[in-house]
């Protein structure tokens, strides 16, 4: 192997570990609390290293976000091919997100507005997201799970609205951004199903909220 493609995949993978520790101390910390000088002494490298690989903190940021998308479309694909009807995928894609909200400091959320590029990344990827989760409705409709008298343009918007109104709101100071996101989710879900998807809506619950409780105890 020659010396400049090993200096390439050495880079890569010091980039790579960049973005998982920045991942983790992000959504533990938030973003603000967290300096780039921190982010270096804890893997052990050099600010001027550091600083070749990412300009800023937002574009580190910005990679941070591509990775748990990444992430996301693997989880879904994975789900997807062993699902036996839509209703499955969406409750594990929601469930997904619960748990990555518990797992989330309430300041991540409120830092992330400060860094432009990362708010258009985010803004561009929601859009994509709600265009799939149109062809999941309109299936849905095809399975007998999901309501054909539902108006489903304005339903895969609601949800990201409402989440974005809530996480802006008071009730911040009382509930966990987890708490609310699985409360506006399933009444959603429970809202736009019929009789056949009502019933995996609940069963679907009834075993999350155990699974809950016995990692509780």
């Amino acid at each position: 192997m020659n010396s400049v493609k090993k200096k390439r995949i050495d880079k890569m993978v010091v980039k790579e570990h960049v973005v998982l520790a920045a991942a983790k101390a992000f959504t533990q910390k938030g973003i603000k609390t967290v300096r780039m000088d921190d982010i270096a002494a804890g893997l052990s490298i050099s600010k001027r290293t550091l600083y070749e690989l990412f300009h800023d903190k937002e574009d580190l940021l910005l990679d941070v976000m591509k990775l748990h998308r990444e992430e996301m479309q693997e989880y879904m694909t994975q789900v997807a091919s062993k699902a036996e009807n839509v209703l499955e995928v969406l409750l594990k894609f929601f469930q997904r997100n619960v748990l990555d909200f518990q797992h989330t400091n309430r300041r991540f959320f409120e830092d992330i507005e400060k860094y432009p590029k990362v708010v258009r990344y985010i803004d561009e990827s929601r859009k994509e997201n709600l265009d799939s989760a149109m062809e999941f409705y309109k299936k849905g409709v095809e399975q007998g799970i999901f309501r054909r008298d539902v108006n489903y343009n304005i339903v895969r918007v609601m949800v990201c609205e409402q989440m974005d109104l809530l996480l802006r709101s008071e009730i911040c100071k009382s509930y966990s951004p987890g708490e609310i996101y699985e409360t506006v989710v399933f009444m959603h879900m429970r809202g736009i199903s019929t009789e056949k998807g009502l019933k995996i809506v609940d069963d679907f619950l009834l075993n999350f909220k155990g699974d809950e409780r016995n990692k509780c105890g």
